[in-house]
């Protein structure tokens, strides 16, 4: 596994963790898996709740190590380095950089909520996650486990690592409930996806650039009320507010 890290080394030092520790901690949490053919980059950059991860499932290369859009476009503002493999599958992580109080609880967008007791917890689990996607989706392990599998098999995997992290899966009983939206002529046109969860396929059905049209997506999260757009994840780890009349839900 080659791994890059990107950012202010300020920023490191305001979270009490070198460069070095940064990349022990990837290479202890992926001991045991095949990454010879897996890039991991890491950037540490101010953002409160900017906290995310990414596993792109095509093959990647120098073209398309950064890209301009959708939450990773920041991407585009740091080098590609020069010692890039030809193709690789490529791990995206973004953490907040200035130094956030621990131990500390974070809400993800699957309804879990973990809780760190180190930046070095949060580092590694975030990573295990992605972790999983690449063992699914490019050496075919953890067959059908979803976004849901993947925060299961991190927080088993790095707890018995000997990092320190809880978490729960919130009862959804529990989560504030969305009001129910009032549409012109009592008719509303979006029911099919108000009961969407985060992870749900779509498919979508137009795309004016021709780029995604018929792809299966994923939601990120549930529509707020009176939404006429859903924010979805495409297949190359791109999240995007798109109009919910120019997609499919195919589970309907």
């Amino acid at each position: 596994m080659k791994y890059y890290i990107f950012g202010q080394e300020k920023q490191l030092d305001q979270l009490a963790i070198s460069l070095k520790n940064v990349s022990d901690i990837l290479i202890r949490v992926a001991e045991g898996t095949d990454i010879s053919q897996l890039v991991t980059v890491c950037y540490f950059l101010p953002g409160i709740h900017q906290t995310r991860g990414v596993y792109i499932r095509q093959w990647a290369n120098a073209d398309s190590f950064r890209t301009k859009r959708g939450n990773w476009a920041f991407t585009n503002h740091f080098p590609v380095p020069d010692s890039l493999p030809k193709i690789f599958r490529l791990i995206r992580m973004r953490l907040d950089g200035r130094g956030q109080e621990f131990p500390r609880e974070e809400l993800d967008g699957y309804g879990w909520c973990f809780k760190y007791y180190r930046f070095e917890d949060q580092l590694a689990t975030l990573f295990a996650h992605e972790l999983h996607h690449y063992r699914r989706y490019h050496l075919n392990l953890h067959f059908r486990e979803g976004e849901h599998g993947a925060n299961r098999w991190a927080l088993s995997h790095v707890q018995a690592l000997g990092f320190r992290v809880s978490a729960r899966k919130m009862d959804k009983k529990r989560r504030p409930q969305p009001k129910k939206s009032i549409s012109l002529f009592g008719r509303d046109p979006y029911k099919n996806f108000r009961h969407l969860s985060a992870g749900d396929p779509l498919m979508i059905q137009k795309d004016p650039h021709h780029v995604y049209t018929n792809q299966i997506v994923h939601v990120v999260r549930p529509i707020r009320r009176n939404s006429k757009r859903i924010i979805i994840e495409t297949a190359d780890g791109k999240q995007w507010r798109w109009p919910m009349h120019w997609l499919v839900n195919k589970n309907e």
